[in-house]
Protein backbone atom coordinates (compact mmCIF):
# COMPACT_ATOMS: atom_id res chain seq x y z
CA UNK A 1 0.00 0.00 0.00
CA UNK A 2 2.86 2.36 0.84
CA UNK A 3 4.44 1.62 -2.56
CA UNK A 4 1.23 2.56 -4.39
CA UNK A 5 0.92 5.78 -2.37
CA UNK A 6 4.47 6.72 -3.30
CA UNK A 7 3.71 6.13 -6.98
CA UNK A 8 0.60 8.30 -6.80
CA UNK A 9 2.51 11.12 -5.08
CA UNK A 10 5.29 10.81 -7.67
CA UNK A 11 2.76 11.11 -10.53
CA UNK A 12 1.21 14.24 -8.99
CA UNK A 13 4.65 15.79 -8.46
CA UNK A 14 5.61 15.02 -12.06
CA UNK A 15 2.50 16.76 -13.41
CA UNK A 16 3.22 19.82 -11.25
CA UNK A 17 6.84 20.04 -12.47
CA UNK A 18 5.82 19.76 -16.14
CA UNK A 19 3.16 22.47 -15.72
CA UNK A 20 5.60 24.84 -14.04
CA UNK A 21 8.11 24.22 -16.83
CA UNK A 22 5.63 25.44 -19.45
CA UNK A 23 4.93 28.76 -17.71
CA UNK A 24 8.31 30.40 -18.44
CA UNK A 25 8.03 29.33 -22.08
CA UNK A 26 4.68 31.08 -22.45
CA UNK A 27 5.80 34.22 -20.62
CA UNK A 28 9.18 34.75 -22.26
CA UNK A 29 7.83 34.15 -25.79
CA UNK A 30 6.85 37.86 -25.91
CA UNK A 31 10.36 39.15 -25.12
CA UNK A 32 13.19 39.80 -27.55
CA UNK A 33 11.75 42.40 -29.94
CA UNK A 34 13.74 44.56 -32.35
CA UNK A 35 15.28 47.89 -31.29
CA UNK A 36 16.02 50.79 -33.66
CA UNK A 37 17.46 54.26 -33.04
CA UNK A 38 18.18 57.48 -34.91
CA UNK A 39 21.57 59.14 -34.60
CA UNK A 40 22.19 62.81 -33.78
CA UNK A 41 23.98 65.62 -35.65
CA UNK A 42 24.59 69.37 -35.49
CA UNK A 43 25.17 72.25 -37.87
CA UNK A 44 24.25 75.83 -38.77
CA UNK A 45 21.15 77.13 -40.52
CA UNK A 46 21.40 76.26 -44.22
CA UNK A 47 23.76 73.32 -43.65
CA UNK A 48 22.92 69.74 -44.61
CA UNK A 49 23.64 67.00 -42.06
CA UNK A 50 23.25 63.22 -42.21
CA UNK A 51 21.91 60.97 -39.45
CA UNK A 52 21.88 57.18 -39.38
CA UNK A 53 18.98 54.82 -38.69
CA UNK A 54 20.42 51.91 -36.67
CA UNK A 55 19.09 48.42 -35.99
CA UNK A 56 20.59 47.72 -32.56
CA UNK A 57 18.72 44.50 -31.70
CA UNK A 58 17.31 42.00 -34.20
CA UNK A 59 15.63 38.75 -33.10
CA UNK A 60 15.23 37.75 -36.77
CA UNK A 61 12.97 39.36 -39.40
CA UNK A 62 12.18 39.22 -43.10
CA UNK A 63 10.08 42.41 -43.10
CA UNK A 64 10.22 45.72 -41.23
CA UNK A 65 8.31 48.99 -41.64
CA UNK A 66 9.63 52.14 -39.93
CA UNK A 67 8.08 55.60 -39.70
CA UNK A 68 10.54 58.47 -39.15
CA UNK A 69 8.99 61.71 -37.89
CA UNK A 70 10.52 65.21 -37.80
CA UNK A 71 9.49 68.89 -37.54
CA UNK A 72 9.04 70.30 -41.08
CA UNK A 73 9.24 73.87 -39.71
CA UNK A 74 12.84 73.28 -38.60
CA UNK A 75 14.12 70.57 -40.96
CA UNK A 76 13.88 69.77 -44.66
CA UNK A 77 14.45 66.14 -45.73
CA UNK A 78 16.85 66.17 -48.68
CA UNK A 79 17.65 62.50 -49.38
CA UNK A 80 17.42 58.95 -48.01
CA UNK A 81 19.86 56.09 -48.66
CA UNK A 82 19.45 52.35 -47.97
CA UNK A 83 22.47 50.69 -46.34
CA UNK A 84 21.71 47.20 -47.71
CA UNK A 85 21.63 45.40 -44.36
CA UNK A 86 18.00 44.32 -44.85
CA UNK A 87 16.63 42.99 -48.16
CA UNK A 88 13.63 44.15 -50.18
CA UNK A 89 13.95 47.91 -49.64
CA UNK A 90 11.20 50.19 -50.96
CA UNK A 91 10.28 53.73 -49.90
CA UNK A 92 8.48 56.76 -51.39
CA UNK A 93 10.46 59.06 -53.65
CA UNK A 94 8.68 62.20 -52.38
CA UNK A 95 10.16 63.92 -49.33
CA UNK A 96 8.36 66.32 -46.99
CA UNK A 97 5.36 66.52 -44.73
CA UNK A 98 7.14 65.80 -41.46
CA UNK A 99 7.31 62.00 -41.81
CA UNK A 100 8.95 59.37 -44.01
CA UNK A 101 8.43 55.60 -44.31
CA UNK A 102 11.27 53.09 -44.60
CA UNK A 103 10.14 49.63 -45.69
CA UNK A 104 11.94 46.30 -46.13
CA UNK A 105 10.18 43.08 -47.13
CA UNK A 106 11.91 39.94 -48.41
CA UNK A 107 8.71 38.01 -49.16
CA UNK A 108 10.45 35.02 -50.78
CA UNK A 109 12.85 34.39 -47.90
CA UNK A 110 12.29 31.41 -45.60
CA UNK A 111 15.18 32.29 -43.27
CA UNK A 112 15.19 35.17 -40.79
CA UNK A 113 17.72 37.99 -41.16
CA UNK A 114 19.46 38.62 -37.80
CA UNK A 115 21.82 41.37 -39.01
CA UNK A 116 22.32 44.58 -37.01
CA UNK A 117 23.93 47.95 -37.72
CA UNK A 118 23.11 51.01 -39.83
CA UNK A 119 20.20 50.14 -42.11
CA UNK A 120 19.66 53.60 -43.68
CA UNK A 121 20.94 57.18 -43.67
CA UNK A 122 18.86 60.37 -43.94
CA UNK A 123 20.11 63.83 -44.94
CA UNK A 124 18.37 66.95 -43.60
CA UNK A 125 18.79 70.68 -44.24
CA UNK A 126 18.57 73.03 -41.24
CA UNK A 127 16.07 75.85 -41.76
CA UNK A 128 16.58 79.42 -40.50
CA UNK A 129 14.38 78.97 -37.40
CA UNK A 130 15.89 75.59 -36.48
CA UNK A 131 16.98 75.38 -32.85
CA UNK A 132 16.93 71.75 -31.67
CA UNK A 133 14.81 69.39 -33.77
CA UNK A 134 13.76 65.93 -32.61
CA UNK A 135 13.70 62.93 -35.01
CA UNK A 136 11.51 60.04 -33.83
CA UNK A 137 11.22 56.47 -35.13
CA UNK A 138 8.63 53.72 -34.63
CA UNK A 139 7.59 50.63 -36.55
CA UNK A 140 6.57 46.98 -36.83
CA UNK A 141 7.96 43.80 -38.41
CA UNK A 142 7.47 40.06 -38.81
CA UNK A 143 9.65 36.97 -39.15
CA UNK A 144 9.76 34.09 -41.64
CA UNK A 145 6.89 32.36 -39.83
CA UNK A 146 4.76 35.50 -40.31
CA UNK A 147 4.83 36.13 -36.57
CA UNK A 148 4.81 39.80 -35.55
CA UNK A 149 8.00 41.31 -34.16
CA UNK A 150 7.71 44.34 -31.87
CA UNK A 151 9.96 47.31 -32.70
CA UNK A 152 10.99 49.85 -30.06
CA UNK A 153 12.44 53.17 -31.21
CA UNK A 154 14.87 55.75 -29.75
CA UNK A 155 14.83 59.34 -31.04
CA UNK A 156 17.74 61.46 -32.27
CA UNK A 157 18.28 65.23 -32.47
CA UNK A 158 19.69 67.81 -34.88
CA UNK A 159 21.01 70.91 -33.10
CA UNK A 160 21.70 74.35 -34.57
CA UNK A 161 25.17 75.35 -33.31
CA UNK A 162 24.73 79.01 -34.29
CA UNK A 163 21.13 80.11 -33.72
CA UNK A 164 20.43 83.65 -34.95
CA UNK A 165 19.47 86.44 -32.51
CA UNK A 166 17.00 87.97 -34.94
CA UNK A 167 14.54 85.23 -34.09
CA UNK A 168 14.15 86.58 -30.54
CA UNK A 169 13.53 90.14 -31.76
CA UNK A 170 10.90 88.95 -34.20
CA UNK A 171 9.06 87.08 -31.45
CA UNK A 172 8.94 90.22 -29.28
CA UNK A 173 7.51 92.31 -32.13
CA UNK A 174 4.89 89.66 -32.88
CA UNK A 175 3.78 89.65 -29.25
CA UNK A 176 3.12 93.39 -29.28
CA UNK A 177 1.06 93.15 -32.44
CA UNK A 178 -0.97 90.34 -30.91
CA UNK A 179 -1.71 92.43 -27.80
CA UNK A 180 -3.09 95.30 -29.89
CA UNK A 181 -5.32 92.96 -31.87
CA UNK A 182 -6.67 91.45 -28.66
CA UNK A 183 -7.73 94.83 -27.32
CA UNK A 184 -9.61 95.61 -30.52
CA UNK A 185 -11.37 92.27 -30.42
CA UNK A 186 -12.40 92.91 -26.80
CA UNK A 187 -14.00 96.24 -27.70
CA UNK A 188 -15.96 94.61 -30.50
CA UNK A 189 -17.18 91.89 -28.16
CA UNK A 190 -18.53 94.44 -25.69
CA UNK A 191 -20.59 96.06 -28.44
CA UNK A 192 -22.01 92.73 -29.52
CA UNK A 193 -22.86 91.89 -25.89
CA UNK A 194 -24.83 95.11 -25.49
CA UNK A 195 -26.94 94.25 -28.54
CA UNK A 196 -27.70 90.74 -27.22
CA UNK A 197 -28.86 92.13 -23.86
CA UNK A 198 -31.37 94.43 -25.50
CA UNK A 199 -32.68 91.64 -27.69
CA UNK A 200 -33.02 89.20 -24.77
CA UNK A 201 -34.99 91.70 -22.67
CA UNK A 202 -37.45 92.43 -25.48
CA UNK A 203 -38.15 88.70 -26.02
CA UNK A 204 -39.08 87.94 -22.42
CA UNK A 205 -41.37 91.00 -22.01
CA UNK A 206 -43.76 90.09 -24.86
CA UNK A 207 -47.41 89.85 -23.76
CA UNK A 208 -49.21 86.51 -23.60
CA UNK A 209 -50.81 85.49 -26.90
CA UNK A 210 -51.63 82.11 -28.54
CA UNK A 211 -48.43 82.44 -30.56
CA UNK A 212 -46.38 83.48 -27.50
CA UNK A 213 -46.52 80.89 -24.71
CA UNK A 214 -44.79 83.05 -22.08
CA UNK A 215 -47.21 84.25 -19.31
CA UNK A 216 -47.82 87.98 -18.88
CA UNK A 217 -46.40 88.05 -15.35
CA UNK A 218 -43.15 86.26 -16.44
CA UNK A 219 -40.29 88.04 -14.73
CA UNK A 220 -37.89 89.49 -17.33
CA UNK A 221 -34.28 88.41 -17.23
CA UNK A 222 -32.03 90.78 -15.33
CA UNK A 223 -28.96 92.31 -16.87
CA UNK A 224 -26.62 90.47 -14.47
CA UNK A 225 -28.14 87.06 -15.34
CA UNK A 226 -27.85 87.80 -19.07
CA UNK A 227 -24.20 88.76 -18.62
CA UNK A 228 -23.49 85.46 -16.82
CA UNK A 229 -25.16 83.40 -19.59
CA UNK A 230 -23.22 85.23 -22.31
CA UNK A 231 -19.98 84.69 -20.39
CA UNK A 232 -20.62 80.92 -20.16
CA UNK A 233 -21.54 80.78 -23.87
CA UNK A 234 -18.35 82.57 -24.90
CA UNK A 235 -16.28 80.20 -22.73
CA UNK A 236 -17.88 77.14 -24.38
CA UNK A 237 -17.29 78.64 -27.84
CA UNK A 238 -13.58 79.06 -27.11
CA UNK A 239 -13.18 75.37 -26.26
CA UNK A 240 -11.08 73.54 -28.85
CA UNK A 241 -10.94 69.76 -28.61
CA UNK A 242 -7.45 68.31 -28.30
CA UNK A 243 -6.39 66.80 -31.63
CA UNK A 244 -5.46 63.14 -31.92
CA UNK A 245 -1.68 62.94 -32.44
CA UNK A 246 0.38 60.23 -34.07
CA UNK A 247 1.97 59.36 -30.71
CA UNK A 248 -1.38 58.75 -29.02
CA UNK A 249 -2.50 56.60 -31.97
CA UNK A 250 0.71 54.57 -31.74
CA UNK A 251 0.22 54.05 -28.00
CA UNK A 252 -3.34 52.79 -28.56
CA UNK A 253 -2.11 50.35 -31.22
CA UNK A 254 0.67 49.07 -28.93
CA UNK A 255 -1.81 48.63 -26.06
CA UNK A 256 -4.13 46.61 -28.32
CA UNK A 257 -1.23 44.41 -29.50
CA UNK A 258 -0.03 43.80 -25.93
CA UNK A 259 -3.59 42.95 -24.80
CA UNK A 260 -3.96 40.48 -27.67
CA UNK A 261 -0.62 38.83 -26.83
CA UNK A 262 -1.56 38.48 -23.16
CA UNK A 263 -4.88 36.87 -24.15
CA UNK A 264 -3.08 34.34 -26.35
CA UNK A 265 -0.59 33.60 -23.55
CA UNK A 266 -3.36 32.98 -21.05
CA UNK A 267 -5.12 30.67 -23.52
CA UNK A 268 -1.93 28.63 -24.01
CA UNK A 269 -1.44 28.31 -20.25
CA UNK A 270 -5.04 27.17 -19.72
CA UNK A 271 -4.80 24.56 -22.51
CA UNK A 272 -1.51 23.19 -21.15
CA UNK A 273 -2.89 23.09 -17.63
CA UNK A 274 -5.95 21.11 -18.75
CA UNK A 275 -3.79 18.67 -20.77
CA UNK A 276 -1.40 17.96 -17.93
CA UNK A 277 -4.29 17.68 -15.48
CA UNK A 278 -5.93 15.04 -17.70
CA UNK A 279 -2.63 13.17 -18.03
CA UNK A 280 -2.08 13.27 -14.29
CA UNK A 281 -5.59 12.03 -13.55
CA UNK A 282 -5.10 9.19 -16.07
CA UNK A 283 -1.83 8.17 -14.45
CA UNK A 284 -3.38 8.21 -10.99
CA UNK A 285 -6.40 6.12 -12.10
CA UNK A 286 -4.09 3.62 -13.81
CA UNK A 287 -1.97 3.23 -10.70
CA UNK A 288 -5.03 2.82 -8.49
CA UNK A 289 -6.36 0.05 -10.74
CA UNK A 290 -2.99 -1.74 -10.71
CA UNK A 291 -2.85 -1.54 -6.95
CA UNK A 292 -6.30 -3.18 -6.66
CA UNK A 293 -5.28 -6.01 -8.97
Amino acid sequence: MKTNLKKILFAVLLCTVLLCATLPMAVFAEDGGAAVSVGSASGKAGDTVTVSVNLNQNPGVIAMNLNVGYDPDQLELVSVSNAGVLSGYSSPAVYGGGSYTLNWEDALSTTNNNATGTIATMTFKLKENCDKANISVSGVGHDADVKPVTVSGSSGTITNTNPTTTTTTTKATTTKATTTTTKKATTTTKKATTTKRATTTSVYTRPYTPENTYPVDFEPTTEEYTTEILSITETMTEYVPEPITEESTTELIEEDENSEKMSKTRLVIIVLFVCFAIIGIGVIISMVRKSKV
